[in-house]
């Protein structure tokens, strides 16, 4: 697995497989046969049976819709160390326009989409309806999926006569990956200010932005935290006592009660700027960021140490055969009791 910058990657709770796509290597970018997955059950990295054949983004974002096993592409750019000498799509220039899908598990997709007969690994434009046209090319965003079906695009920036455009928060606009169509919502509360390379994550139905950048003059850092309602979609400015430095591009998930913030690029009291190897952890229930960590109260699930295999029509069959088996071996063992009893009578 190639060092990255910029890309994202989804976890498939399903298959057990952490998946990179995308992104920027310190040494330029090639592509490999397959793409490299990790592993959670055996804590490796491998190559999965996905080829690698998408041209490649960076400062895009991708979700995973569970039920499909989709991942859900949206935005982005390419340049010619991403794109790997590749043709740009026509029209797009750099920037990505439309909602693309990778098909990550094609027993769960065709399923799904009974007329389908995708193949693992297949990179799927959605046909539906266009990307709203304020939002085209966007990068430096973010995006959750809610209920498994509303991808929720959060800030970023847009190029309009040369110049970025970062998008405002309160009026989102949320792509419904089933019906394959755009709407906007309005939301109220405490706005939060412009900004781009923040990152997002939901918690129930709570989504919350930590970090960001003002992307117009890359010195404005940010180390606030939000809170958007998607019952109400009310924002809510939290406390965030003990809070990390102001940072950007870093990582930000959800386990149980608690926000995991990890790495990023960040402004210093001194002035200077650098990198960060920590990890933080903000605490719901608490509203303040806590020197320690508890697993307590967190489901095996949000763990996953509750590994399940899938259920198809092969697990059913073996599952028959040890019941048959199971039931044999009592039946014979019942035979040989009642054999020993009626012989000692």
């Amino acid at each position: 697995m190639p060092p990255l910058a910029q890309h994202t990657t989804v976890y498939d709770r399903v298959n057990h497989v952490i998946v990179p796509f995308g992104g920027q290597s310190p040494n330029g970018f090639s592509k490999a046969i397959n793409l490299a997955v990790y592993c959670s059950m055996f804590q490796a990295w491998g190559a999965s049976n996905v080829l690698d054949r998408d041209i490649r983004r960076y400062v895009h974002t991708s979700v995973l819709q569970d039920k499909t096993g989709d991942m859900i592409i949206f935005g982005g750019a390419s340049d010619p160390t991403t794109a790997d000498g590749q043709d740009l799509n026509a029209g797009n220039g750099e920037r990505w326009f439309d909602v693309n899908r990778l098909v990550l598990d094609d027993a769960r997709h065709n399923a799904y989409n009974t007329s389908s007969n995708a193949t693992l690994g297949s990179i799927l434009k959605d046909d539906g309806q266009g990307t709203p046209d304020v939002i085209r090319g966007v990068i430096h965003h973010s995006s959750v999926l809610l209920n498994d079906t509303l991808m929720v695009v959060l800030g970023g920036d847009v190029y309009v006569n040369e110049s970025a455009v970062m998008q405002p928060f309160d009026l989102l606009h949320i792509y419904n990956v089933d019906t394959m169509k755009w709407h906007t919502q309005e939301c109220t509360g405490d706005i939060p200010p412009l900004r781009c390379a923040f990152s997002a994550s939901q918690h129930e139905r709570h989504i919350y932005m930590f970090g960001g950048v003002n992307v117009n003059d890359w010195s404005t850092f940010f180390n606030d935290l939000y809170e958007l309602d998607t019952l109400t979609w009310t924002w809510r400015k939290m406390p965030t006592p003990n809070a990390p430095s102001p940072r950007y591009a870093h990582q930000m998930k959800t386990l149980g009660k608690y926000l995991i913030v990890t790495h990023g690029f960040i402004y210093y009291e001194d002035g200077t700027n650098g990198g960060d190897e920590d990890i933080y952890f903000y605490d719901l229930q608490k509203e303040t960021f806590v020197t320690r960590y508890s697993p307590s109260g967190i489901s095996k699930r949000e763990l996953d140490t509750e590994w399940r295999v899938q259920r198809t029509g092969a697990t059913d069959a073996v599952s028959a055969v040890c019941l048959l088996l199971v039931v044999l071996v009592a039946l014979i063992a019942v035979y040989y009791m009642l054999s020993m009893l009626f012989t000692r009578s």
